[in-house]
């Protein structure tokens, strides 16, 4: 029995070979497909968050854009506000019509009272 298991050992190694060539060829098959399948769903959820942040910093983009819209609507407004000179010279307009309007209350006061002294009435 010996003898004829040494006279077909290379037959053997043959087929045990490709058993095992088979085997290996076999389980890189499945280990590609299982492969494929957990990459499929990593790039899936990749994906998926690379959307999510896609339109997370389009409306941030957006929130910009208004923002600096309301910024140069300020800008503009600023400007256009009077400048400590300008409040300065209504101010001092307003001090000489105050003073105007003094030295008129004395006027009024003066020809109320000569009309009081020659018995005028008011109305």
């Amino acid at each position: 029995m010996i003898a004829a298991l040494m006279k077909y050992w290379p037959m053997a190694l043959v087929v045990l070979n490709a058993v095992t060539a088979w085997a290996a060829w076999s389980m890189r098959q499945f280990a590609r497909s299982e492969v494929q399948k957990i990459v499929a769903e990593a790039t899936a959820v990749l994906q998926a968050r690379d959307r999510e942040i896609s339109d997370i910093v389009h409306e941030h983009g957006e929130r910009i854009i208004k923002a600096e819209g309301q910024i140069t609507e300020i800008r503009s407004d600023i400007l256009d506000l009077p400048t400590k000179a300008d409040l300065a010279r209504v101010e001092g307009e307003v001090k000489a019509v105050g003073r105007e309007v003094t030295s008129t209350n004395a006027g009024v006061q003066r020809i109320e009272g000569f009309f009081l002294a020659k018995g005028v009435e008011r109305p």
